[in-house]
């Protein structure tokens, strides 16, 4: 008899322990799902490497434009911005952009070559 007793609470013991477990094992789970989900949204982009006689470095030599390669994520931050913060701390306005082939061309009021040298391909820039 004291055999039976002492293996039902052995048995209970284990039931309650794995059901602890299992909970502790479920609430890691859904914190690294909340962890992964809140995924930082970025807020620079950096110009196309882009260079030809109308362009250098993603800066327009003709054009008061400049070029970034094209992607969703990309155009979505561009259209919610008004301003260009450039790795100095000058903050740039634009005009407007648009879409043409595979880039964005951000327009500006005034000629981007005042500024290439902070601007151009690598820097990057944050979107205000």
């Amino acid at each position: 008899m004291k055999v039976r007793v002492i293996i039902g609470l052995f048995v209970l013991s284990l039931v309650f322990s794995c059901k602890q477990k299992s909970e502790i094992e479920e609430k890691a789970t859904q914190k690294e799902t909340t962890t992964e989900a809140a995924a930082p949204v970025a807020t620079s982009i950096t110009l196309a490497n882009y260079s030809d006689e109308n362009w250098k470095n993603g800066v327009g030599l003709t054009f008061n434009m400049l070029l970034v390669d094209y992607s969703k994520e990309k155009y979505d931050l561009i259209s919610k911005g008004t301003e260009l913060q450039l790795p100095s701390g000058q903050k740039v306005p634009y005009i407007g952009y648009e879409t043409k082939d595979n880039y964005i061309h951000i327009m500006l009021a005034e000629k981007p070559t005042t500024y290439q040298a902070a601007v151009e391909y690598p820097n990057e820039i944050t979107i205000k």
